[in-house]
């Protein structure tokens, strides 16, 4: 789901910005390469340079230098939205979801109609927090945003988060409300698989599958689903070739074990 890659777009462009900073007036840098000014203080622009800094770090998995940059960026400016975000992601991210919740409330208390943290809040809920149908309020309030450009991927969000919580005709709605908007997102294709298979028509599921291997590589949920499509229909060629490949592709994945179990 869409979540990190806005920030880090946005903490990216901040890093960058800040790179004109002249060298003549530094008193003092720290372990990261922040210089500090003698002159000047930008409590922004240096809320932005470790904010950006702090997301680079999840994205790399250096979870305790995430940590002290965040909290830096916090003290420059406890009340910027961004910062706000960072840190429900960083917390999401370490598994402290009751800490993610009240950083991600308040960034969107504070940016009430942004809807990449709207669209990210419904991923937290959904993912991390099992609250689907909050999940989904969500991710209709960014769509419901008129500037808002990714509608098709908050779309596919709201159609994986309603299957999850097994409302299949409502997640099909939005796996086709997605692909009206976006026909590129092969997971809604393999999202509508599931959604015909749970409703008892495996050839459509077959089918939906089809397109989704046209787009991109089979994953272990794809291929089990295959399997299960094909022995569903009675496609025995096609259940050996699901089969195979799932057990050379992912060997130790929950969906081979599943498999192994089910043949």
């Amino acid at each position: 789901m869409k979540s990190l890659n806005w920030m880090l777009l946005v903490a990216g462009m901040a890093l960058v910005g800040c790179e004109t900073t002249t060298t003549t007036k530094v008193s003092a840098s720290t372990n990261d390469g922040i210089e500090v000014s003698k002159n000047k203080y930008d409590a922004t622009k240096a809320a932005q340079t470790r904010l950006a800094l702090g997301l680079k770090y999840i994205e790399t998995g250096y979870m305790e230098r995430a940590k002290q940059n965040l909290i830096k960026a916090y003290e420059h400016k406890p009340d910027m939205p961004d910062v706000l975000y960072g840190l429900g992601y960083y917390y999401q991210a370490v598994y402290e979801y009751d800490k993610a919740d009240s950083y991600y409330r308040q960034a969107i208390k504070k940016a009430p109609r942004n809807p990449d943290y709207l669209n990210a809040y419904g991923a937290f809920l959904c993912e991390s927090k099992k609250e689907y149908a909050e999940g989904v309020e969500y991710f209709l309030k960014a769509i419901s945003q008129p500037n808002y450009t990714s509608v098709g991927e908050t779309y596919e969000n709201a159609g994986f988060c309603s299957l999850n919580a097994g409302q299949v005709t409502q997640a099909e709605e939005y796996f086709e409300k997605a692909l009206t908007v976006n026909p590129s997102l092969h997971k809604s294709l393999f999202g509508l698989a599931t959604v015909f298979y749970e409703q008892g028509n495996p050839r459509r599921a077959a089918d939906y599958l089809f397109r989704f291997e046209g787009r991109t590589r089979a994953t272990p949920g794809s291929l089990l689903l295959g399997y299960k499509a094909a022995k569903a229909i009675g496609n025995r060629g096609s259940m050996r070739s699901y089969g195979q490949k799932l057990m050379q592709l992912y060997p130790n994945s929950p969906q081979a074990t599943e498999y192994l179990n089910l043949r």
